[in-house]
């Protein structure tokens, strides 16, 4: 199983003072290699006939909503399930976790790849950088938490060279877009890939 996992609106909880409302945590699960591989292509022909850079990364805060339809309609016929939690900072009740944003960031992930059941040697990719510590005290905290040989490999990724990351990036961008924003596509990209998503509110 290959798991890619991405965000959107920021972990910190100054309500008011430039922090966002919402919190969206995004995995997308591919049962095998093949279905993966096919996302990633799909991807990859779509920047193609849009005659972009090789680089030119889709990211859904800065795709006009022409594009972000084109992304959610190339990507609906595939085999995934997209895994989305919502957390809203005002009624999250937990105050170790407002304080420390790498943990709050960290066990919401949890939470939502958990969400999908029991699974074993898996790839999760995570859209980010961080040094060698953090990375270590990151693969710790998941593997201490996980079931027993739930993990193969947890790493990091650049977005830009990940096409499955930055689908985890677009389905984040439109979960956030339909708590947040009152615009006329509020809801119009989830529902193109309906059939692929469940829904946490934390």
């Amino acid at each position: 199983m290959i798991i890619a996992v991405d965000d959107s609106g920021d972990p910190g909880f100054k309500l008011g003072k430039g922090s966002s409302e919402y919190f969206v945590i995004a995995a997308i699960f591919f049962d095998d290699d093949l279905d993966a591989e096919e996302a990633a292509l799909k991807i990859k022909r779509l920047r193609k006939s849009l005659h972009w850079n090789p680089l030119h990364e889709f990211k859904f805060r800065k795709s006009s909503a022409e594009i972000k339809h084109q992304f959610f309609e190339t990507i609906a016929p595939l085999n995934f399930k997209a895994v989305i939690s919502i957390v809203d900072k005002q009624h999250f009740a937990d105050k170790e976790l407002q304080r420390e944003a790498s943990k709050f960031y960290n066990t919401i992930i949890l939470r939502t790849i958990l969400t999908n059941g029991q699974f074993s040697r898996a790839h999760i990719y995570i859209d980010g950088e961080g040094g060698n510590d953090y990375r270590r005290k990151v693969k710790t905290f998941f593997r201490q938490n996980l079931p027993r040989n739930a993990i193969r490999v947890l790493t990091y990724r650049d977005s830009k060279q990940d096409n499955l990351i930055q689908i985890a990036d677009m389905v984040a961008g439109a979960a956030l877009r339909s708590v947040s924003h009152r615009k006329a596509d509020q809801f119009d990209y989830l529902k193109l890939i309906r059939k692929h998503i469940q829904i946490n509110r934390l």
